[in-house]
């Protein structure tokens, strides 16, 4: 059954990816999101009028993800829809969240080797010194990020069973996210209410546990960050279980797949 997991999430990604040669795939992937991180960090070097850019390379590595986890991931029963198979998946046994899971195993990989990149040539490019860092620090706030925005993009791909403007929903969501993760200007900046809604969002305590670790470090909070982190993935998971329960369940009843 395992196999089968794997298998089906690679021939998943493989049949989305294969147009694309090596070197497209990677032009793709890589070289929109580094320039999107060098133009936001050069804006905050200007806009802050300071030297000291760790906070926006680290938060700005952060949402080159978005691109992989939230748009690929929310247009996944979309194009499941465009090419036929959304009858089978939703008349299979199988769970599926379970399919939905699949889907989002390799993007997720994807999006972890990108933050991964964007956070090296960010501070080659901006001159940080990154030789004190705990990498297994790191890169544990950087999985638990890319969980939770994992969770986040299946979360909009179930609501694309329930609604035929998910390209308008992904969009919005992009730029709330550079408003309420932090990456860019300090969540103290927001109002109390913008605060509160900031911690129910991905990336928001990922980024702020990834900025510890070029500060004073704080092991209790960095740990209880990621923790909070995870409990907002599964959250996340959880309602996107709900959605697809809920469209299953009318689409068997009244024989359509089409809930909008």
């Amino acid at each position: 059954m395992l196999k089968r997991f794997f298998s089906q999430s690679y021939l998943y990604f493989k049949g989305t990816n294969s147009a694309f040669s090596f070197e497209e795939f990677i032009l793709l992937r890589f070289s929109y999101p580094i320039l999107t991180l060098i133009f936001f960090v050069i804006l905050a070097a200007y806009s802050f009028n300071t030297s000291n850019l760790a906070q926006w390379v680290v938060g700005n590595s952060f949402l080159l993800c978005v691109n992989t986890a939230l748009f690929a991931l929310g247009r996944a029963f979309t194009e499941e829809r465009v090419y036929g198979r959304l009858r089978s998946i939703i008349a299979s046994p199988e769970s599926i969240l379970a399919v939905s899971i699949q889907k989002a195993m390799l993007p997720m990989v994807i999006s972890i080797a990108t933050v991964f990149v964007g956070f090296f040539i960010g501070s080659m490019v901006f001159g940080i010194n990154i030789s004190d860092i705990n990498f297994l620090l790191l890169f544990s706030a950087i999985i638990m990020s890319m969980f939770a925005i994992s969770g986040f993009g299946i979360l909009f791909a179930t609501i694309s069973l329930l609604s035929d403007n998910v390209h308008l929903i992904l969009n919005t969501m992009r730029f709330v996210l550079l408003i309420f993760s932090g990456a860019n200007f300090p969540i103290s900046q927001l109002p109390d209410w913008a605060r509160i809604i900031s911690n129910i969002f991905p990336l928001t305590q990922g980024i702020e546990a990834a900025r510890l670790l070029f500060a004073d470090f704080n092991e209790y909070e960095f740990w209880l960050l990621l923790l909070n982190e995870f409990a907002v993935g599964v959250s996340y998971f959880l309602i996107a279980l709900i959605i697809m329960k809920f469209a299953e369940r009318v689409a068997v009843k009244n024989a359509n797949f089409d809930l909008f």
